[in-house]
């Protein structure tokens, strides 16, 4: 068989699951032969333990001869969503190793992070988890006719169960949310969304992530009236399918700009035949047909009336949800997953193994390596390119703190901040 082998910061979060699940799909099937470079150890390992429980290798690289392992693949795909390990590791090792690089990139670069133009063709294959990315603003007409061209779009799910579940008994009328609570991805204005339906009579709020990156959000509930002691905060999840059975309808409203494709979570609660609200934006509205597959609204008070109605029309509810699930789990079940990945994989084997000097793309330096991905005033950054976590110039700096340009900017936005 084929090697391909995969290089990923971690194996958490959707990341986690997807390459889980296609590891495990094509090993079943004897297809491709997929192996994963970890560059740092997984909080949850969760899907760790269900690669080695599968026999798929897992190598930390920390322990391993990295080198050697990639003159030995026959593909690298490099995971990507700007982690600062990743771009440390392909400035360390793509431009002296001969491989055929194809990149999968798990953010939607529209927002920060941004995908450069010059990335993708450096690439010998790159594939967007989303048509969303098609859209970037910052590529011109000829750059985007180029890289659809080139690229590949293959919306990343790792759902590996073939019905939808049975709902569970549980008190009032749950509407549910699960993923980051941080406000880069979970939409600003979170709780006036909340708000807007908090008429609707023993309605819950049961919100499922891990609370130590939604300080920010618990506060702004905890000082909300209507809905302080409507939310739920459960805390990090092993078996989103048992909150899924209590859930009535999945709320998830996202930041306009968060970085989000494929949306596991999403994909998850409509393959569970739970029906989704979003908003009209970004790779939501890709995923979802209006009145056919859940509801899709522009703003706060069709966020709270699409709430309500669900409620007083729980045949509808059921139809929806219906719906969204024969959809998911027909288009993008782990089997369509991998077929689809199969087909570029096949043609990325027609290609010759060959050096990728990605510098000119991302620069020399941590500070170069966040910047090529961030477009604006570098003294005045803000949203998620000044988070604490996903490829921000705080995260890059936590990772490389020796780094005295990249400190610099830190700093100068720091003390913006606090004035």
């Amino acid at each position: 068989m084929n090697k391909i082998v995969h290089i990923t910061a971690h194996l958490g979060g959707g990341v986690g699951r997807i390459l889980s699940s296609i590891s495990i799909y094509s090993k079943e099937r004897q297809e491709f032969e997929h192996s994963i470079i970890t560059l740092e150890p997984t909080q949850t390992v969760q899907f760790e333990k269900l690669c080695k429980k599968h026999n798929v290798t897992i190598h930390s690289a920390r322990e391993c001869d990295i080198g050697t392992i990639l003159e030995q693949a026959d593909i690298v795909q490099v995971d990507w969503w700007h982690h600062p390990l990743t771009s440390q590791f392909m400035m360390n090792y793509l431009g002296r190793i001969s491989c055929r690089l194809l990149v999968w990139s798990h953010i939607a670069g529209c927002s920060y992070p941004h995908i450069p133009y010059n990335f993708i063709l450096h690439s010998d294959a790159f594939v967007f988890t989303t048509p969303f990315s098609l859209e970037n603003p910052l590529w011109s007409c000829v750059e985007r006719t180029q890289i659809i061209e080139k690229a590949d779009v293959v919306i990343s799910s790792g759902i590996d169960f073939d019905k939808s579940i049975e709902k569970r008994d549980h008190p009032g009328f749950q509407v549910g949310y699960i993923g980051f609570l941080g406000y880069s991805k979970t939409h600003p204005e979170y709780v006036k969304y909340c708000e807007s339906a908090c008429g609707i009579p023993n309605i819950r709020f049961s919100v499922v992530g891990d609370t130590k990156y939604g300080g920010q959000l618990i506060n702004d509930v905890q000082h909300s009236e209507k809905i302080r002691d409507k939310v739920i905060f459960t805390g990090y999840s092993f078996d989103v399918m048992d909150n899924l059975a209590t859930f009535d309808v999945f709320g998830y409203p996202l930041n306009p700009n968060h970085y989000g494709t494929a949306e596991n979570a999403l994909l998850e609660a409509m393959a569970a035949g739970v029906v989704p609200v979003v908003l009209n934006q970004c790779t939501e509205k890709h995923l979802i047909q209006n009145m056919q597959t859940g509801l899709v609204v522009d703003n706060i008070s069709e966020y709270g009336h699409a709430l309500q109605w669900l409620y007083q029309n729980p045949v509808e509810r059921e139809r929806l949800g219906r719906n969204a699930s024969e959809y998911i789990l027909n288009e993008y079940h782990i089997k369509a997953t991998v077929e689809k990945m199969n087909k570029v994989y096949k043609k990325v084997l027609l290609k010759n193994k060959k050096i990728h000097y990605l510098n000119s793309v991302f620069g020399e330096t941590p500070y170069d390596w966040f910047s090529s991905c961030y477009v604006g005033d570098e003294a005045n950054i803000q949203g998620t390119a000044f988070s604490e976590t996903k490829g921000s110039a705080k995260h890059y700096l936590r990772y490389f703190p020796e780094d005295k340009e990249l400190r610099k900017v830190v700093e100068i936005n720091e003390r913006r901040n606090k004035t």
